[in-house]
C-alpha cells in the first residue's frame, strides 16, 4: 500500500499506462479521473506518484480539453 497517496494527487497507473488524479479512496482501490472525464479504479499498490512530465500531460490534456469544449458550446475558449 501507498500511504503517501491523497485525494487530488496526480498518479500513474501501469496496467493502463495513464496519468490521472485520485477522486476517491475505497478499501484497496483508488478512484482515478482524467480531465476528459474518464473514471477508472486502480489497486493502491499499483500506482505511484505522476513525474513532473505525467502531471504536464495532464495539465496539457486539460487544457486541450477545455478548449474543445470552448468550441463545442460556441464560446471562444480564451
Amino acid at each position: 500500500m501507498n500511504p503517501e497517496l491523497r485525494v487530488s494527487m496526480a498518479v500513474f497507473d501501469p496496467k493502463t499506462d495513464m496519468p490521472g488524479v485520485i477522486t476517491a479512496f475505497s478499501g484497496n482501490l483508488v478512484r482515478l479521473a482524467r480531465p476528459s472525464g474518464r473514471i477508472w479504479y486502480a489497486t493502491r499498490i499499483s500506482v505511484r506518484p505522476a513525474t513532473a512530465w505525467e502531471r504536464r500531460q495532464l495539465r496539457a490534456l486539460a487544457d486541450h480539453h477545455r478548449k474543445q469544449l470552448g468550441r463545442t458550446s460556441g464560446r471562444t475558449p480564451w
